[in-house]
């Protein structure tokens, strides 16, 4: 992860933040939703050329896998379950709009560290996802401090 980690790339969200599902024609769309504009939208909202050319191949495939799973919550074809409790498709997607680079680092670091075994990972990675919009500062500070061997609280 490291490697990724030193990249120096552009964090521009303007192609998401324009996108509007009600903007799009109805020529070839799910449910007025152009996947590909999403999809599009997404790899510039996480960055994703810098996993496309991270050296370790399995980064590439599971950030690939991420971003289905981004691009498949943003069209309404999957929905997020937190807590046992199914969250709403708007909240969802207001969520998975915020989604940078570094909360999908933050669950790919998280997935590999994870102790024991995942038994929905799709269900672990969309919830994971969402809950990184409001914990990853947080959870960045509290390793910080515990690296740091730091008690500031």
């Amino acid at each position: 992860m490291s490697y990724i980690e030193d990249q120096s790339v552009n964090r521009s969200r303007a192609g998401f933040q324009n996108f509007s599902p009600r903007a799009v024609e109805n020529d070839g769309l799910i449910d007025g939703i152009d996947r590909t504009a999403v999809e599009e939208a997404v790899n510039v909202q996480i960055d994703y050329d810098c996993f496309v050319y991270h050296p370790d191949e399995s980064v590439v495939k599971m950030a690939e896998e991420i971003k289905g799973l981004m691009v498949d919550v943003l069209c309404g074809e999957r929905s997020v379950v937190s807590e046992g409790r199914r969250i709403s498709e708007e909240t969802a997607k207001s969520a998975y709009g915020k989604i940078t680079f570094e909360h999908v680092q933050y669950v790919l670091q998280s997935l590999v560290s994870y102790p024991e075994k995942i038994s929905r990972i799709d269900r672990f990675l969309t919830t994971s996802l969402f809950n990184s919009v409001y914990t990853l500062t947080n959870a960045t500070f509290a390793g910080f401090e515990h690296d740091m061997g730091m008690k500031l609280l």
